[in-house]
């Protein structure tokens, strides 16, 4: 196994505040979801004796858990411990000693990203999973922005980490909506899969057609590296952008556009992440 993994260019790209950001983001929307199971009453009758006492009791360790990561985040973006320790109701050297740990897991982790198991042969981030793998973390946030929050805002989570000098590029704006990565062996379920949920048939000539395109594409050329093909459904008509893989021969890039329904959005989220696996 390499040194290096697919993720490597995704973080890269990042600076490390914009990481520590959207790790905040993740454990933020992870405390969302937990807290939301509390809201349903229906099924309190088959909870066992303090079930639901235990359910609060992880919010807490969750809510923990994001002020950890709040404050590497703004330590990350230069915020002096004093600036910090005013809204924790503690002074500036106890912030500091309460979170140092934590500090200092973050910055052995960029370090040495991940670590092999017991068998040699897997990869366990030693980063947090959202700064490990950046794109996959930023697709499922825009989406779950996107879905639950009252804004149009396809990218409310990606966008605000871009540099700003491409915020300020408008020829550097995407007109993607989701993107991944999938297995080259998953490539034509993905297709069909895609094509059942737009409205329309993917048919044999169409993956030959596909796989011929497919040969000499590069997803790190932007400009002529990339294969565009069409789905026009009964429902919805996207736009497929392919290309391999640069960091890894057996992954191919995907990003669909034009996905404006929610429910399309989450079953295209659902198949980058049934289909992608890491090499």
């Amino acid at each position: 196994m390499t040194d290096t993994t697919p993720y490597d260019h995704d973080r890269n790209e990042l600076s490390r505040s914009a990481l520590a950001r959207l790790v905040l983001s993740d454990r933020a929307v992870a405390l969302a979801q937990t807290a939301s199971t509390l809201a349903v009453t229906r099924y309190d009758a088959y909870t066992g004796p303090g079930g639901r006492a235990s359910e609060a009791l992880s919010l807490t360790r969750i809510a923990d858990r994001l002020l950890c990561y709040a404050v590497v985040y703004e330590r990350e973006r230069g915020s002096s411990w004093e600036q910090i320790a005013q809204y924790l109701d503690m002074d500036a050297v106890t912030a500091e000693e309460r979170f140092a740990p934590e500090i200092e897991r973050w910055n052995t982790a960029f370090a040495v990203p991940y670590r092999l198991d017991e068998t040699g042969r897997k990869r366990i981030p030693n980063l947090p999973t959202a700064a490990y793998d950046p794109q996959s973390a930023c697709r499922r946030l825009d989406l779950w922005a996107h879905v639950h929050l009252t804004i149009s805002d396809k990218h409310a989570v990606s966008d605000g980490l871009r540099p700003s000098s491409l915020k300020d590029d408008p020829s550097a704006s995407t007109a993607h909506d989701i993107d991944g990565w999938i297995c080259r062996r998953n490539f034509s379920p993905f297709m069909e899969s895609l094509s059942r949920y737009v409205g329309t048939d993917w048919e044999p000539t169409d993956w030959d057609t596909v796989a011929l395109s497919l040969e000499g594409t590069d997803d790190s050329d932007p400009d002529d590296g990339w294969y565009v093909h069409r789905m026009a459904g009964a429902w919805q008509s996207v736009e497929v952008r392919l290309a391999n893989a640069a960091a890894a021969t057996d992954m191919v890039s995907v990003v669909v556009a034009g996905a404006e329904a929610a429910e399309l959005r989450l079953r295209i989220d659902t198949l980058l992440s049934a289909f992608a696996i890491e090499p």
